[in-house]
């Protein structure tokens, strides 16, 4: 492609407006090589890259001829400038001249890139040969093989689950993440030869379109970074204003909510281990061994039939009631049985009430410690007609998009039940920690998200539960600015790291480095529900006493008369 020198400015803007927008590196590379002749131009060299730099900032995100193009200078007038202060990785000279004897020669340089400057090599000669180029010692444009040359890409984050989470020391004042974005670009950038620097959004927000985009996905959209580095879901109006590389990670929509529980704690837990029926059972049977036993011990049928008497102390009733009660409380008796088959029997009840004792004992513990769980619903219809549960989602999300702009009618209730909870709330922000502490705070709380964030939600949250909303699956990968060259080149990498299983390799390591999960402490039952039967057993005593007292009253009037 031919361009005349005057116009070479807007012919320059023409082809690379073009070009973008078909965002394909194989065509920048095959399109985009530049020979210059520089006879008759004043101040070629710094005048045509100048431009060129200016244009590539304006139309090339500073990315296309910078890494993608290559530019050939011929006929250059000496002496060679020693610095070039435009961003074009690839130049090369040639600089026409004579040596010692006369001769007319061609000194071939490249522009190479060298810490905090750029320095001139000479990478071939020619003598005697015309405009004949050929005898090249070095590659041309060696540059080509460094990728970004060390450059320092702007990167756009916040802090998001187990993906990217923000150091508690910062150094010298700068933003430092850690977690799987960090070995994430600490790899890319090792592989596309760049350094990079972490910008946070002013409004600390992930991003939602009104009239601009704002937030996390703002600043990517005006290219005040080169890309994000939290990955979003691949939605249609974002990639009507975004480019996104190779898919890094998939996800289905989710329901989370603290799990209910059956347990009410009151001191009915201390009479629900068995059924009715299992203590009625126990009445009989005690109401039974009262009577055997003190059958037992007042007529022993040897003794009986031996010495023609009863035994010398036989127990009262009341003793063989305190027998019967006081066994299976683990108490003392009042009487020991005084012939053989009442020690057989009272051995025998007593093993019979170990046993009973025993599993009353580990059922109520297992109900009071174990949580049962209370499902409050199990479908997105249920969710949409349960009153007690407030459903929350972030703003700017394409879960949002899914009910905000949905036709069917029970997305249409689940959305108009997240705006109540948005204008009752007026803390219900973007803010995903926010969202968590909702969570915290109660169990009706209805949270729909992705299972990535579910998944950092749940190291969290305690006694979470999920619950699938049936959406079909979303991909999610990094957005760039649209039809940034660098996604496809990053592409290549991400492929690369998903093949080898190093995205799922990061994740693993991270997610063993969290805290272990508290065990949660065992459920008490509640005092203040206690206080009712404690009322009962005490009013139950006083009316036991006052009972007792006018019967000995009346006892005492009857004998004294």
């Amino acid at each position: 492609m031919f361009f005349q020198a005057h116009a070479f400015e807007r012919s320059l803007t023409g082809l690379m407006e073009k070009t973008v927008q078909k965002n394909q590196l194989h065509i920048y590379r095959k399109l985009f090589n530049f020979v210059i002749f520089c006879d008759g131009i004043d101040n070629c060299l710094p005048r045509i890259t100048n431009i060129s730099s200016q244009k590539d900032k304006e139309c090339g995100q500073g990315t296309l001829l910078r890494h993608f193009s290559k530019w050939l200078f011929l006929n250059v007038d000496p002496p060679l400038l020693s610095e070039v202060h435009a961003d074009l990785d690839n130049i090369a000279v040639a600089v026409k001249g004579k040596d010692i004897s006369g001769r007319s020669n061609v000194k071939i340089s490249t522009l190479l890139w060298k810490p905090n400057t750029r320095k001139w090599s000479q990478i071939g000669d020619s003598s005697n040969n015309g405009d004949n180029y050929s005898a090249f010692i070095d590659p041309l444009f060696p540059n080509t093989a460094y990728m970004l040359n060390g450059r320092k890409l702007k990167i756009g984050v916040l802090e998001w689950d187990q993906f990217c989470t923000k150091s508690a020391s910062p150094t010298n004042g700068s933003i430092v993440y850690v977690s799987i974005c960090k070995d994430l670009f600490d790899s890319l950038g090792e592989y596309l030869n760049f350094t990079y620097e972490l910008i946070e959004p002013a409004d600390k927000s992930w991003g939602d379109l009104s009239e601009t985009w704002d937030g996390l996905l703002g600043i990517v959209a005006r290219n005040d970074v080169d890309l994000s580095g939290i990955p979003y879901v691949i939605t249609l109006k974002r990639t009507k204003a975004f480019t996104f590389p190779y898919v890094m990670y998939q996800y289905e929509c989710e329901v989370v909510h603290k799990k209910l529980s059956n347990n009410d704690n009151h001191w009915m837990l201390l009479v629900s281990v068995f059924k009715w029926e299992v203590y009625v059972c126990g009445l009989l049977t005690m109401a039974w061994c009262i009577g055997l036993y003190t059958l037992l011990e007042r007529y022993s049928v040897g003794e009986h039939i031996k010495a023609g008497e009863i035994p010398a102390c036989p127990p009262s009733t009341s003793d063989s009631v305190m027998t019967a009660v006081l066994v299976p409380l683990r108490q003392g008796s009042l009487h020991l049985p005084q012939t053989i088959p009442g020690c057989i029997f009272y051995a025998s009840w007593w093993l019979f009430c170990i046993t009973i004792v025993a599993v009353y004992t580990g059922n109520l513990f297992a109900i009071i410690s174990v949580v049962k769980e209370q499902i409050p619903f199990n479908t997105m219809e249920e969710l949409a007609e349960n009153d007690d549960f407030k459903i929350i989602i972030s703003k700017g999300s394409s879960t949002q998009d899914i009910y905000k702009y949905s036709d069917d009618s029970v997305s249409k209730k689940i959305w108009t039940k997240v705006l109540d909870t948005r204008s009752s709330n007026i803390q219900n922000s973007l803010d995903e920690d926010r969202h968590i502490r909702m969570l915290l705070q109660s169990s009706y709380y209805a949270y729909i998200t992705g299972s990535f964030t579910a998944d950092g939600i749940e190291k969290t949250v305690h006694n979470l539960r999920r619950m699938r909303c049936g959406t079909g699956p979303k991909y999610l990968s990094l957005p760039f600015p649209v039809n940034s060259p660098l996604a496809e080149l990053f592409s290549d990498k991400l492929i690369r790291l998903y093949d080898t299983g190093m995205l799922e390799a990061w994740e693993r390591k991270w997610s063993s480095k969290t805290t272990e999960e508290d065990v949660p402490a065992i459920t008490k039952v509640d005092m203040s529900n206690l206080r009712s039967a404690w009322t009962m057993c005490v009013s139950g005593i006083t009316v036991a006493i006052t009972i007792l007292g006018i019967e000995r009253f009346l006892n005492y009037c009857v004998n004294k008369n």
